[in-house]
């Protein structure tokens, strides 16, 4: 299938919106508007203005190159029995099958308490504090900004930010920091299980190589073409569950061809305790609105999730309608 050329992601400055709470003029705002309309139609845009040292983002890419460029046995040192942690290696399949690009997960200290220095422990044995100082400054601060970006969406769709509803959004929440690695080396074009996210919402740093693919509500893959200083943000499974179906988590993927430079993308993604339940707000229930989905928790969506792949639309399954 042919990607669109030329389109891009909605642009969203988060300077223009209210930091504390909003009234309904500021709701019905031409920014408010616009993030929601994003949202809706695309489930992707783009944020700038986001308030992330430009410095620390640019050294902990290089950090990161550096630990991929080391040898493939010390890599391996890395590998967790633990899912989504640690070392993964690259797997590349014939261009009609899906590719998996080399990447490292960073989870949050509930799944493995100081993750980065256990991880770093494993690659240095020496230790690399500065690696995982500045990791975990780079985790603190896209955390941050995942939660201002949450609050924005879920005034966005109405709801009191003080609800019980909405307060477990982030009180039961964690997060995941996952690195992709595309080695210029390989001789195949890559292409990416196309897939949505499972998570709630999804900030994505990717540097100036592109390959960023996202699949429109016509079935057509979009490409989006990188923009320095700033994040690419998605919608997730869990909220496209939480907001009934308002806002869309899309499928996406990644395309890379030859090149003369390797590809590196770091993905944050804000998720949930197994035991939170992802129930739409009573307030956004009406008539016209009724509820879509089933009142399940995270761990229901990570075990049908492990059950059947990526490749199946999660929300899909936990449709009443």
């Amino acid at each position: 299938m042919e990607a669109l050329n030329g389109a891009d992601l909605p642009l969203i400055d988060l300077s223009l919106f209210p930091s504390q709470n909003v009234d309904q003029n500021q709701l019905e705002s031409h920014e408010f508007n616009e993030l929601r309309k994003a949202c809706q139609e695309l489930g992707f845009f783009r944020v700038i203005n986001h308030g992330i040292d430009s410095t620390l983002i640019q050294s902990v890419e290089c950090r990161i190159r550096d630990m991929f460029a080391l040898p493939a046995e010390i890599k391996n040192r890395a590998i967790f029995p633990i899912f989504n942690t640690g070392y993964g290696p690259s797997e590349v399949h014939e261009v009609t099958k899906d590719s998996t690009p080399e990447n490292m997960c960073f989870p949050w200290d509930h799944l493995l308490p100081n993750s980065v220095e256990k991880i770093s422990a494993k690659l240095w044995p020496q230790g690399n504090p500065a690696f995982c100082e500045e990791l975990n400054a780079y985790k603190t601060q896209v955390r941050d900004l995942s939660h201002r970006i949450l609050k924005l969406l879920v005034w966005s769709l109405g709801v009191d930010i003080s609800s019980q509803s909405a307060s477990e959004l982030f009180e039961k929440s964690y997060g995941n920091l996952r690195m992709n690695y595309y080695d210029k080396s390989t001789e195949k074009e890559m292409i990416s299980k196309a897939h949505t996210d499972i998570s709630c919402l999804t900030i994505l740093y990717q540097d100036d190589v592109g390959g960023l693919q996202i699949r429109t509500k016509e079935g057509k893959w979009m490409d989006s073409k990188p923009l320095p200083g700033s994040f690419v943000i998605n919608i997730g499974d869990i909220l496209q569950m939480w907001s009934n179906g308002r806002y869309r988590s899309a499928e996406h993927r990644v395309v890379y061809g030859k090149s003369n430079k390797n590809r590196l993308s770091m993905a944050y993604f804000h998720d949930f305790l197994d035991e939170f339940e992802i129930r739409c707000p009573e307030e956004m229930i009406d008539q016209e609105h009724p509820r879509s989905y089933k009142s399940v928790t995270k761990g229901d969506i990570v075990a049908y999730y492990k059950k059947v792949g990526p490749n199946l639309y999660t929300p899909l399954h936990f449709k009443l309608h």
